[in-house]
């Protein structure tokens, strides 16, 4: 894999690893769309495509976000009540 195959729109990282499989799924339909429309890409031949996994990603960033935050809120709520007792 070279430095750039994982970076991708945006500066979003698309490797594989990363992703969900309907998500990736749709980065790899992109993926060939540009292979195969190399000019036409331009003119807006993939956008359908780019629009998915653009909202597929977002999906899973908030997804990931809201995790993350009821985790932090787990997290304050045991500091808060300090250490458990010993037997």
């Amino acid at each position: 894999m070279t430095s750039q195959e994982g970076e991708g729109w945006g500066g979003i990282n698309l490797s594989p690893h990363l992703h969900t499989d309907e998500c990736n799924e749709l980065i790899s339909l992109l993926r060939q769309c540009h292979k195969e429309h190399n000019v036409m890409k331009f003119f807006g031949t993939c956008n359908d495509i780019d629009r998915a996994m653009r909202h597929c990603l977002k999906k899973e960033r908030l997804e990931k976000r809201e995790r993350s935050k009821k985790h932090a809120e787990e997290m304050k709520k045991r500091i808060k009540e300090g250490p458990k007792e010993r037997f």
